[in-house]
């Protein structure tokens, strides 16, 4: 069979639905996008205001743009990523750790492809824990989508949009599954990043200013938590915030940001380990982890 033979799958939707009261989604990043779109009034987003830095020494933090530009905010909420330009203002340059792995992305037609398991998240791990193969649904099953893993040490550009080498990814795992074979086969292009970690950081807020998502616990994808995180963060976030004046808004991101490190902390660093669900183990606490239930403390 070769390796990849131990196949791993999470999360049927009933089961979700009886232990955690929801169902085990995957959704197309754009997709999301458009819900949250949809559901903004269109005067609140403004393109084109690239945002390089933020002081936080006045009264209200004010943000400067890279076309010179300035304006001051009651509040600011870095949501800019893994390489923050919020962070970075806030607190200085991090010192991300390169792994030695690369990953490997994809996106496929699920009807290209006579595997069995498709609606599923599905892991296939390798014969040590740097090589393994993800795969789940899109757009209602009708993509599927691929991050692969392997060392490869000299590969240190990190970015997601960077195209790799299809044949190149296909000859790396040539001793997977022949399902993951017949998955890779259907590739027509794919990307290719380098991946690093970073330590969990020790502060997320300063003044009116605060971040959260990658920007505040950047963490590799092995949990597929990251996204999840971001999401659990804002929930929190905008309760911790309901209500408050302007004096009260450092406080209040305080509070937020206590009440939500030791959890990221925990998925970073379980994802750094990428051991969480390869043999027996709870999935309890990362799945029923309640956001709106959270109680957050009065001010």
């Amino acid at each position: 069979m070769g390796h990849g033979g131990r196949n791993i799958t999470l999360a049927h939707e009933q089961g979700c639905r009886e232990k955690y009261g929801a169902p085990q989604l995957t959704i197309h990043r754009g997709d999301l996008l458009q819900a949250m779109e949809q559901a903004i009034d269109a005067r609140c987003i403004r393109l084109g205001h690239h945002a390089v830095a933020v002081d936080v020494d006045g009264e209200r933090p004010v943000v400067a743009f890279a076309d010179g530009n300035t304006e001051s905010f009651d509040l600011v909420i870095g949501a800019d990523g893994i390489h923050s330009a919020v962070r970075t203002s806030l607190f200085g340059t991090d010192a991300p750790e390169f792994t030695g792995l690369v990953s490997y992305r994809s996106v496929i037609a699920s009807k290209d492809v006579d595997v069995p398991n498709l609606d599923c998240f599905t892991k296939w791990w390798g014969p040590t824990s740097d090589m393994q193969i993800v795969t789940f649904p899109l757009l209602r099953g009708e993509e599927l989508f691929i991050f692969a893993t392997t060392s490869q040490p000299e590969w240190t550009d990190e970015s997601w949009t960077m195209p790799g080498d299809v044949e190149e990814l296909r000859a790396i795992y040539a001793d997977f599954h022949p399902e993951v074979q017949e998955i890779l086969a259907a590739c027509a292009s794919v990307t290719k990043s380098a991946l690093y970690v970073r330590e969990p950081f020790m502060h997320w807020s300063r003044g009116g200013a605060t971040i959260l998502g990658d920007a505040a616990h950047p963490m590799v994808p092995f949990m597929a938590q990251g996204a999840c995180m971001a999401i659990e963060d804002a929930i929190v976030l905008a309760r911790s915030i309901e209500g408050a004046s302007l004096a009260e808004i450092p406080l209040r991101l305080k509070a937020y940001e206590k009440l939500r490190k030791p959890r990221t902390s925990q998925i970073q660093e379980g994802s750094r380990a990428n051991t969480w669900l390869k043999g027996h183990s709870n999935a309890d606490w990362v799945y029923g982890y309640d956001a709106w239930g959270l109680a957050i403390p009065a001010s």
